[in-house]
């Protein structure tokens, strides 16, 4: 009797394990019911069948490895990752197009006007239709709301996930103290001459950089910047950031904070601050994502994208780049860069559509003026 006893209640614990064990990959998978892209595991089991998902990211290694790590939370597909700056891959995208490639998923980067561009030549699809999860549909999660994340005039192509405050000018206070320097206007003083170094203003950053720069201060100063200052222009955003913190070129136009916070890391004594002006721009920076016309993976892209934006991955993505996430419920990483959601409007836009013209302008005179 009372062996028998025991072997019922060794089956019923086990039987409780079971389906204990089970939960976990069904609340991993919610089912989320929607119009375009339909139910959620219907559509997590479309991109396992294709496999694979190709994406073009930034170039720096830790980037490639938040985005890679995809894998982890879906092993059957398979991320393939390349690393580019808008500059040059944008030109690689048009040439691939006329003849009939169509090579690539997802672009996660920042809406330089060559993304508008590429809507408007028909190489973009909408991302908006394809948001499920509830989690990335909630406005209340979103800095601004879910219409400031897209930064196209429609509200469904170029989407942005990042939003920090965007200086203009990062200084070695170590080598160049506040006293000597104190506003973008200085960088005019002859002492400043060949100890400036400008990201390539062709795109991201750097055009940014001028951007604000022709938008707050008008072209006569950033004709005199270019022009008389010998600014060095970088390639390379490491290369620049080095620069910067070695105090090589103590002022550096058009770097984000990730790039030197690296040095901070690996246990260097830093002092570089932004100089802060009164006008101040609100950018995505390198947190964009675009969605390509004829994708060859468009279900494990629609997979990815939303992945992307749910609160986990955007706490481990915010952390690891330094750079504060949209999403409200997403600790802050970064305090000096934070926009206050009271001064939302005071913020200037540098990457909506709207901004095209003068950063078309920035581009123009840039490749005018250096050499």
């Amino acid at each position: 009797m009372w062996l028998r006893f025991l072997l019922c209640l060794i089956l019923t614990v086990a039987l409780a394990a079971c389906s204990s064990g089970s939960q976990p990959d069904r609340a991993s998978a919610p089912r989320v019911p929607g119009s375009a892209g339909g139910d959620w595991d219907s559509l997590v089991a479309a991109a396992k069948r294709e496999g694979k998902v190709v994406v073009s990211g930034p170039t720096r290694e830790l980037w490639r490895t938040q985005l890679v790590a995809f894998e982890q939370a879906y092993p059957e597909i398979q991320v393939e990752y390349i690393g580019a700056n808008s500059r040059d891959f944008w030109p690689r995208v048009f040439r691939e197009r006329e003849f009939g490639q169509y090579l690539w998923d997802l672009r996660v980067g920042g809406p330089d006007p060559q993304v508008y561009e590429a809507r408007d030549r028909g190489a973009l699809d909408p991302i908006r239709p394809f948001l499920l999860l509830p989690e990335v549909l909630d406005e209340t999660k979103w800095f601004g709301g879910m219409d400031r994340m897209f930064f196209d005039r429609e509200k469904k192509y170029a989407l942005g996930f990042v939003s920090y405050i965007s200086f203009v000018a990062y200084v070695n206070r170590d080598v160049v103290p506040e006293t000597e320097l104190r506003s973008l206007r200085d960088l005019l003083h002859p002492r400043w001459r060949g100890k400036i170094v400008l990201q390539d203003p062709r795109g991201g950053a750097g055009l940014s950089a001028v951007e604000m720069l022709l938008e707050v201060y008008g072209e006569s100063l950033v004709r005199d910047l270019l022009t008389n200052q010998e600014v060095v222009v970088a390639n390379d955003l490491r290369q620049q950031a080095e620069w910067l913190v070695r105090g090589r070129y103590p002022i550096a136009l058009g770097i984000v904070p990730d790039a030197f916070l690296s040095f901070q890391d690996q246990g260097l004594e830093i002092n570089i601050q932004p100089i802060a002006e009164e006008t101040s721009a609100i950018a995505t920076g390198t947190g964009g994502l675009q969605f390509f016309e004829r994708a060859p993976h468009p279900n494990a892209a629609k997979v990815f994208m939303n992945w992307l934006l749910t609160r986990a991955v955007q706490t481990h993505l915010s952390a690891a780049t330094r750079m504060n996430s949209r999403r409200l419920d997403v600790p802050v990483v970064h305090e000096l860069t934070a926009p206050d959601p009271e001064r939302l409007e005071s913020y200037i836009p540098s990457q909506v559509e709207e901004m095209v013209p003068i950063r078309e302008q920035a581009q123009r005179l840039a490749r005018e003026l250096l050499p």
